[in-house]
Parts: structure tokens; C-alpha cells; sequence
């Protein structure tokens, strides 16, 4: 889709907020992108900012205010002296400059460019009109799909752990990147101080603003840079900013965790584990049935002290021979590992001493607190040398134990040390994302079991990356509703190989009902993954019957799931995809967050409600044939109140289109 440059008045003027129209020096050229000017009235926008309408056509385009919180005082904007006939570009004296200009080697995209050295803060604003549906950003606590349903107060756009603190973090897995149902995008740069905010800090609206305060490096001068692109939908316009920014995965992670469930102990026994209860665990998966499993999964807390990334001796007094044991089942093994040392563990002054633990501003050592530590030094990941002596580590856990690859954990910046600072060689605009991406490189070097909570800039990564811990509750609030919302916004950000959280949740606040498990397994059933950890023979022998009843059908589907892999490293597509991407001019399925695609001819609609036995279902464009009872239907159609008892997953089969 060629985009169009057009200005509001045949004249080729610009306009300014408040203002009037100031001419251009240069008549614009038609045929290129889309790029509305004009002089509203808005009492929200400074009198010398500029309102643009960014879109695929005249009649299809977002509006924005640029400059929103430019001083009156500097005066109104004049065009720069020495541009290209081709570009747009503005200046309000020596206090900031405003750059617009197409790009030439991706169609329909275009650069916003502010560059300021007296401002410490620039602000560009959007509307969320009516009817226009948001995708993108960061993970949230209760993640919604579209996100325009929610509102967030202006915060830093960096990973943190949003169970730590959701209202400022924007949670582990995030980019900077946004999609409008229009089809248009925003993509902001690495190297962007970013805030972000979302109908708060201007109703009605999502900002993106550049500041120079914590936790970003202060540099001059201040910049805003982002990249936008329009196309004829909102899956054409996605494709180009995949193809743009994002890489697709060199490999995919282990078929065998991709086809079959994992088992961890944290949700059973959270930190409660030992050699004789894992070995029980392990061998009561296989005794209830479950052999065809990928592996166990030996969570927190198996280290002697957190970071010596040994076993525990008087806890797992011979960890090889319970390992070897395991593995006879067909069973691989995983243990929990992070970026942490604790003070008081022996490793701890060699890390220190070596300079191998994150620095402040001063290049000292910063400490740091987590979950399991109030005072800790976390592994410099910026640092070679540190991530050759953790990895060192972990590489003689698996040489000695037979341990196949690692969960980890954390990784976020929120774990840092409040003024910290990357190693010599990296640049420190990056900062303090640029530790998640090198943590997360540090950790994808140990094989396809591998699984990380946290990414920024890791698409290239065959790895699974995990959802948060979810709550064990039925609703958007972190519980099972925001499952398939938050698989969908994975995939958007460009990671494919999703693992959703433990069925039926974390049990944090008690432990889930047999409906909401059961439920819960169903909505998993042709995710990337299946983590198993609340065992169904706690409940009956009829929740361990439906449990199987899922698998079988993923075991059935075994080659799709494969297959959607596959195709992820070709073209970086998530295996779970929205409606909209089969259907993207379809509007009804542009709010649907409760289904869900395997590739592009499989839709599963989970019931999601405590206590339904029946749900509305929405199939699009085609002929659909439902499993497993092969009934046809026409789409685009809603099915009312299709039946769905406890033992039935809703799962539709497109036969043709």
C-alpha cells in the first residue's frame, strides 16, 4: 500500500495550534504518505504544538499533537532553513527542531524526529478515537486486549516486575511499538528516554514522551525519535514493522516441550522441595499416566544459598542419582537459576572482588534487593567476563548433576540498583532495557529448554519466554481471562514461543477450584506450551481424566503446533495468533480476547466464565467445521450459546474459505 504526504489546505500550508497558518517554503509532493496538518481547537494543546493525521488514506488516519508541552514563550515554529523538498521540518528557534520524512526502504513508513537541547521533556500525543482499537506495549498485571480499555499514569517504558510494582513497571516482556486497528503503527527508538502513559495524563489519549529523569542517563540533547508506518490494514501495516524491526528466531525451542507438558514443583510446593519429594513427584507423573511429558522442573529453593548454584547437600544429598533416576522415566531436568548472589553466601566477596556484579555511577558495586534477598549483587550481563563466570557455573551444575537447562528468573531492571551502569563498550542511551536484552542473551545459550520471563529486543532468541505468575482467579486481574490476552501480546511484540503460566495459576492466595483448573487446561490446549504443576489427582480421578482428555488432543495436533513453529523462524508469525490476523478487515474481530488461532486455520474459544456451561463464539470469513462432533458453519457468523460443558473445549477446523 503506496501511502500518501498531503497537507490540510491546497495552499500547502502548515498550520499550528492556536496559531494560524504559517506557509511552507516548499510545495509538498502528492502520491506519498499521508500526512494531515491542520488548526484545530483543542484546549488540551499548547498554541505553538502541531496536529497531524498519520493514515493509509484521507479518510483513515490517527491524529496527533506534537510538541505538547513546548514553552508559549519560545513562540511559534519556522520552517527550517536547509531541509529536503521532500521532508517536513520545523524549528521554535534554538529551542527544539521537529523533523518529519518518509522513509525509502520500507513503503508507507516515515520518521518523527524532535531533537531539543534546553528541553527535558517532549511530549507527542495521540487520539484514541472511537472505534479505534490499541495493541502493543508492555506486559500488564491485568492485561487487556485492546489495551485502549484501560488507563495507565505517565511512567519510565522500562521491564520491572509488575507484581513488584504494576502501576510504574511496564512489566518483563515489552517493546516500544504500537498498533492501531487503522492500520498504523508507532515504533519508537532503543535509544529514546521513553515515558508512556494511556488515557491519564491526557484523557482520551496515548503518550509518548522523551525526559531526561531517572531511571535514563541525562544526554543532550534531548531527542524523541520514532518511526511510523500506515498500511491498507492492521495486519499489512504490522508486517512491515515485523519485517522492519523485528528478527525472527534462528531455531526453535525443544519439540518435545512443545508438544508435551512440563512439570514444575513451584505452584505444588513452592519453596518446600527435596530429593525425596521431587523423586515422589516425578515418579507419580508417570505412575497417573502422563509419560509422554517433556521433563521436571525443580524450582526455588535447591541452591544452598541463593546464587552458589549448587544443590543443597542436607536437602539433595545426592542430586546426580536422583537426576539419573528421573531421566530413566524419559523425563528431562530443569532447576530454577537467576542473576542474584546473596551477601551472605560464600560466592558472593569472589563476585564482588572480581567486579563482577552490576556498578553505580561511581563504578563500586550496587546492591540490589529481590524476593529472596534484602541485599544481593546482581550479575553485570554487560560484562563478558561476568557472564562467562555465571555461565561457567551453571555449565558445572549440568557437568556434574546431569541438569539439562534452566528456568530463569528475573532479569528485569527493577532488580538493579537504583543508579547503575552498564560495562566499558556499551552504550548507556540503552539503558536500563539494554540489561534485559543482554540478560536474556547470557541465558539463551543452554538449549531449547530454555525459558526466561523478561525480553526486550530478543526476537532472534529460540527460546520459550514465560508469562508472569498468574493468580489463581477467574478474572482479567491476573487470572485466567488475562491468559489469551496477554498470548496474543506476546506474539504482537514478536515473540512466538509463548509459555503460558502453571494451570490454574501460581496459588498464591489459595489454591484454584477443579472448574477453574479444568478450565484453565482447556484454554492451554494449542498454546506454544503446557506447565503442569498443581497435580489434577489432588482433585479426582475425573480432573485427572479431562486433564488427559487436552493433551490428547495437543497430541493429535502435534504436527501443527510443529509446523507454526516452524513457520515462526521463517516470517517471525506467532503459532497463536488474534482473529484479525486471518480476518484483518473484519472490525468484529478486532476486541475479540477470548480466542485464540493455532496457525492459520485452527480457532480455539475456551470458556472462560465461572460456572458457564456455554459461550457466543465468533468464526470468521470460511467454513468451519467444529471438533469433534464436525458440525459446519458459514462464517462470518456468531454462534450463540454453543454448548460447552466441563469436559468440552470449543475447537473449530477451517475446511475451506
Amino acid at each position: 500500500m503506496k501511502a500518501r504526504w498531503s497537507l490540510y489546505s491546497l495552499s500547502f500550508c502548515l498550520a499550528l495550534l492556536g496559531s494560524g497558518c504559517v506557509s511552507a517554503e516548499k510545495a509538498r509532493k502528492s502520491g506519498k504518505t499521508f500526512l494531515k496538518v491542520e488548526n484545530p481547537s483543542n484546549h488540551r494543546a499548547a498554541s505553538n504544538a502541531i496536529q497531524v493525521g498519520i493514515g493509509p488514506s484521507v479518510e483513515t488516519y490517527i491524529t496527533g499533537y506534537l510538541g505538547l508541552n513546548l514553552p508559549e514563550s519560545i513562540g511559534v515554529s519556522t520552517a527550517c532553513d536547509d531541509y529536503p523538498e521532500d521532508d517536513f521540518c520545523h524549528q521554535w528557534g534554538d529551542y527544539a527542531k521537529l523533523h518529519i520524512t518518509e522513509e525509502e526502504e520500507v513503503e508507507g513508513c516515515g520518521r518523527i524526529e524532535w531533537t531539543s537541547a534546553h528541553a527535558r521533556k517532549l511530549v507527542d500525543c495521540y487520539d484514541i478515537d472511537d472505534g479505534d482499537h490499541w495493541y502493543g506495549g508492555g506486559e500488564t498485571y491485568s492485561q487487556r486486549w485492546p489495551i485502549e480499555v484501560q488507563s495507565r499514569a505517565e511512567s519510565p517504558f522500562i521491564t520491572g516486575d509488575h507484581l513488584n510494582n504494576g502501576s510504574y513497571y511496564a512489566g518483563g516482556v515489552l517493546e516500544k511499538y504500537w498498533l492501531v486497528s487503522k492500520g498504523v503503527a508507532l515504533f519508537v527508538d532503543d535509544d529514546t528516554p521513553l515515558y508512556f502513559s494511556l488515557k491519564s495524563e491526557a484523557p482520551g489519549q496515548l503518550c509518548l514522551s522523551a525526559k531526561d529523569d531517572h531511571p535514563y542517563t541525562i544526554r543532550s540533547p534531548l531527542t524523541l525519535k520514532y518511526s511510523y508506518c500506515v498500511g491498507s490494514n492492521i495486519l499489512e501495516t504490522h508486517k512491515k514493522i515485523q519485517t522492519k524491526f523485528f528478527r525472527t528466531p534462528t531455531s526453535i525451542p525443544d519439540e518435545r516441550m512443545l508438544v508435551r507438558p512440563l512439570w514444575s514443583t513451584w505452584a505444588q510446593y513452592h519453596s518446600s522441595v527435596n530429593q525425596s519429594i521431587v523423586l515422589d513427584f516425578a515418579r507419580r507423573v508417570v505412575s497417573e499416566g502422563f509419560t509422554m511429558s517433556s521433563h521436571i522442573e525443580i524450582d526455588d529453593k535447591w541452591e544452598a544459598c541463593y546464587g552458589d548454584e549448587t544443590f543443597d547437600p542436607a536437602k539433595f544429598p545426592d542430586a546426580k542419582a536422583m537426576i539419573d533416576e528421573i531421566k530413566g522415566m524419559d523425563l528431562n531436568v530443569t532447576v530454577w537459576a537467576h542473576p542474584f548472589v546473596n551477601y551472605d553466601c560464600p560466592l558472593f566477596n569472589e563476585g564482588m572482588s572480581r567486579g563482577y556484579f552490576v556498578k553505580d555511577l561511581k563504578g563500586k558495586t550496587g546492591l540490589g534487593s529481590w524476593w529472596a534477598g534484602s541485599t544481593a549483587g546482581v550479575i553485570d550481563v554487560t560484562n563478558p567476563e561476568a557472564v562467562q563466570w555465571w555461565q561457567d557455573r551453571l555449565r558445572k551444575l549440568q557437568q556434574d548433576t546431569g541438569v539439562d537447562s534452566f528456568k530463569f528468573d528475573a532479569g528485569e531492571t527493577n532488580w538493579l540498583p537504583y543508579h547503575f551502569t552498564a560495562a566499558s563498550g556499551n552504550d548507556a542511551n540503552l539503558l536500563p532495557n539494554l540489561y534485559t536484552t543482554k540478560f536474556v542473551e547470557a541465558c539463551s545459550e543452554f538449549g531449547g529448554l530454555i525459558e526466561t520471563r523478561a525480553a526486550h529486543r530478543n526476537h532472534d532468541k529460540g527460546i520459550f519466554i514465560r508469562m508472569m505468575d498468574k493468580d489463581s482467579t477467574w478474572g482479567y486481574g491476573n487470572g485466567l481471562k488475562s491468559m489469551i490476552p496477554t498470548l496474543l501480546h506476546f506474539g504482537l511484540l514478536g515473540y512466538p514461543f509463548v509459555l503460558p503460566d502453571m494451570i490454574g495459576g501460581n496459588a498464591y492466595g489459595g489454591r484454584p477450584s477443579k472448574e477453574l483448573y479444568v478450565r484453565w487446561m482447556q484454554a492451554n490446549v494449542l498454546m506454544p506450551a503446557v506447565q503442569i504443576s498443581i497435580v489434577p489427582w489432588d482433585f479426582d480421578q475425573e480432573t485427572v481424566e479431562l486433564t488427559k482428555a487436552v493433551l490428547d488432543i495437543r497430541n493429535g495436533l502435534a504436527e501443527e503446533i510443529l509446523a507454526a513453529a516452524r513457520q515462526a523462524t521463517v516470517d517471525g508469525s506467532p503459532l497463536n495468533k488474534p482473529l484479525w490476523w486471518i480476518a484483518p478487515q473484519d472490525a468484529e474481530t478486532y476486541v475479540i480476547d477470548d480466542e485464540y488461532t493455532l496457525g492459520d486455520d485452527i480457532i480455539v474459544a475456551p470458556v472462560l466464565e465461572e460456572g458457564a456451561t456455554s459461550r457466543n463464539i465468533y468464526l470468521p470469513q470460511g467454513t468451519w467445521s467444529s471438533y469433534p462432533d464436525n458440525e459446519s458453519y458459514i462464517g462470518p457468523i456468531w454462534i450463540m450459546d454453543y454448548p460447552a460443558p466441563l469436559n468440552k473445549v470449543p475447537i473449530f477446523a477451517k475446511i475451506s474459505n
